[in-house]
């Protein structure tokens, strides 16, 4: 695969996360609106709303599993790096390929493990919404393929900087 080529997938999976990225701000929002609202008919006109919990609660999933991705994108989620740093500097390549091989792998598994679990899903609907649950669903793969991208991206990165030494 050439620099390239390795570039215009940089660019691709940018795209993708700018848009995932947006989304979760969008979601946000709507999430603090909801909610609010929410407040507000239950205190204040005193008539709740009976889907602004439900709402409010899916929003939240959509977030967690796309900031979990954006997270990934970033190098911000938590890690111990005790035994990467005792190692010699020959070995951290190879050592953070693997990592990121292990972590493709089981995203690429959730994300098999989840195609049964939409289809399942398909015929139920959310109570207060009326909503497929499947929409609520398709977070988990979304967020595992984008996972799985990032990983294969820095994979091919890795690689191609240990070719250049």
């Amino acid at each position: 695969m050439s620099q390239s080529e390795v570039g215009r997938k940089s660019m691709i999976l940018s795209a993708l996360l700018n848009a995932a990225a947006f989304s979760v701000f969008a979601i946000s929002v709507l999430m603090v609106v909801v909610t609010l609202a929410q407040v507000v008919f239950r205190y204040v006109i005193a008539a709740p709303l009976p889907w602004s919990e439900e709402l409010a609660r899916y929003c939240f999933v959509w977030i967690v599993f796309l900031g979990g991705a954006i997270g990934l994108s970033r190098g911000i989620h938590l890690g111990v790096d005790l035994f990467v740093n005792l190692l010699p500097d020959r070995f951290r390549p190879g050592l953070e390929a693997l990592s990121n091989a292990l972590i493709a792998c089981f995203a690429a598994a959730v994300v098999y493990a989840s195609y049964p679990v939409i289809n399942m899903n398909m015929l139920q609907r959310s109570p207060a919404m009326g909503v497929q649950m499947s929409w609520i669903y398709i977070a988990i793969p979304i967020s595992m393929c984008l996972i799985v991208l990032i990983c294969v991206e820095r994979i091919v990165a890795i690689l191609l900087a240990s070719r250049n030494r």
